[in-house]
């Protein structure tokens, strides 16, 4: 089990590199601003190299957590080997590191000082560990479903 919001993937095909960047770029749409609910967008946004890309999935709902993929393209003489990380945007990581900072800061010397009922002290420790789980849960969702997508894309099978 992964605890950090971070992953890599190194995907090795025979097909040589344009053959694997046109998979891509039938796939990858230009980055749009605000909100488009149109049904017939490619699955994901952003942009395409010669030697990488930088994406996220076009999904029809909010995630704040959802991956940023970025991948490198390198030829070698058996065909192609796609290097993909996906990570948290790092507003988000630094959202949620201020977000536990301050919630625990002041939640602990409330906690030491006999301030706060003792029957609520384990709610106040234990709910931002909750809301981390969730948040875990929903980065790893689309990792996951994006690593599928990607691999598909790539190996020409999807």
């Amino acid at each position: 089990m992964k605890l950090l919001p971070y992953e890599t993937l190194v995907l090795e095909t025979r097909d040589p590199l344009p053959i694997v960047r046109d998979r891509l770029a039938t796939r990858i749409e230009a980055p749009r601003s605000g909100w488009n609910l149109s049904s017939n967008r490619a699955p994901y946004e952003g942009t395409i190299s010669d030697d990488g890309f930088k994406i996220t999935r076009v999904i029809h709902y909010r995630n704040s957590f959802l991956p940023v993929i970025r991948g490198t393209l390198e030829s070698l003489p058996p065909g192609t080997v796609v290097r993909i990380t996906m990570k948290l945007h790092p507003f988000v990581l630094g959202f949620v590191g201020f977000w536990c900072l301050a919630w625990y800061s002041a939640v602990i010397p409330l906690s030491i000082a006999g301030v706060m009922p003792t029957g609520m002290i384990g709610l106040f420790l234990l709910w931002p560990t909750l809301a981390l789980v969730a948040f875990w849960g929903s980065f790893w969702y689309e990792a996951n479903r994006s690593s599928r997508d990607l691999t598909d894309i790539i190996m020409g099978t999807g």
